[in-house]
């Protein structure tokens, strides 16, 4: 007698279907399979990352670290720079343009010509001048002022600016001026003058003062520098329309920085 299937130990192959034809066949690996079978079966279904497109079949891979910065990182600084140096154009046109109102309107730059203001002012000091438009009151005595001269000047000066000549004011509209000796008189009075004078030379110095009366509008100036006669002595009393404006201020000597109230 063969023996059976149960008496072997063998178990019969499942069917499907319940028939014998057509094994139990499928695509997934059996629970009895070994565990290499299972890692072949795996491994057919990874595909490398190269492998996922055809078209990148060729193509090296760089390593990220290497990879260059964007044309957005290298051209951010550029972009920025342009409003930057935008805004610095029209702050300096800006600049200009109050620097041109303020020399046309309110204040005005002038170097001293000459010596015939020592000891106050000095030769090629610069000073800046308050337009006469702007002045809050009338001129006083004892003032500095930028004044066109009277032409033709019938004595040698070396003019500053334009031909500009600068000068104190001693006697006003109206006053009437004179000199006895080294004493100056105004009205009838001894001009008290604050040491604006050099006094090497004194107060008058060798040319003297004649008597003027001064009309309304006129002033009568004279050099600090006494001994220097290139002022009202010579060429009489200036017309307040001729006067460019009022001394306020040193900012410039022997070619420095330099601050002086006038």
């Amino acid at each position: 007698m063969s023996p059976s299937p149960a008496d072997s130990g063998t178990t019969p192959a499942l069917l499907t279907g319940g028939h014998p034809d057509h094994p139990a066949a499928s695509s997934e690996p059996s629970a009895a399979g070994s565990g290499h079978g299972r890692a072949t079966s795996g491994a057919t279904t990874v595909r490398l990352p190269q492998e996922l497109d055809y078209r990148l079949r060729g193509l090296g891979v760089e390593p990220t670290d290497h990879i260059p910065a964007t044309p957005a990182q290298t051209d951010q600084p550029q972009h920025r720079r342009g409003p930057l140096l935008a805004k610095i154009a029209i702050f300096l046109a800006l600049a200009a343009l109050a620097v041109l109102l303020l020399q046309a309107f309110v204040i005005q730059p002038f170097a001293v010509p000459g010596d015939a203001m020592s000891p106050a002012l000095q030769a090629g000091d610069r000073i800046l001048v308050v337009k006469s438009g702007l002045l809050e009151g009338p001129i006083h005595s004892g003032e500095i002022v930028v004044f066109h001269p009277p032409q033709p000047l019938p004595c040698t000066v070396v003019g500053g600016s334009g031909g500009d000549l600068v000068l104190r004011v001693v006697a006003l509209p109206g006053d009437t001026i004179w000199s006895i000796g080294d004493t100056i008189f105004d009205n009838g009075r001894p001009l008290l003058e604050r040491g604006w004078y050099n006094p090497r030379s004194g107060q008058v110095g060798s040319t003297p003062i004649r008597s003027t009366t001064l009309a309304p509008g006129q002033y009568f100036v004279m050099a600090d520098n006494r001994s220097d006669a290139c002022d009202s002595r010579v060429f009489g009393p200036v017309s307040g329309s001729s006067v460019v404006g009022e001394g306020i201020a040193i900012v410039g000597r022997q070619g420095h920085v330099f601050f002086g109230k006038l």
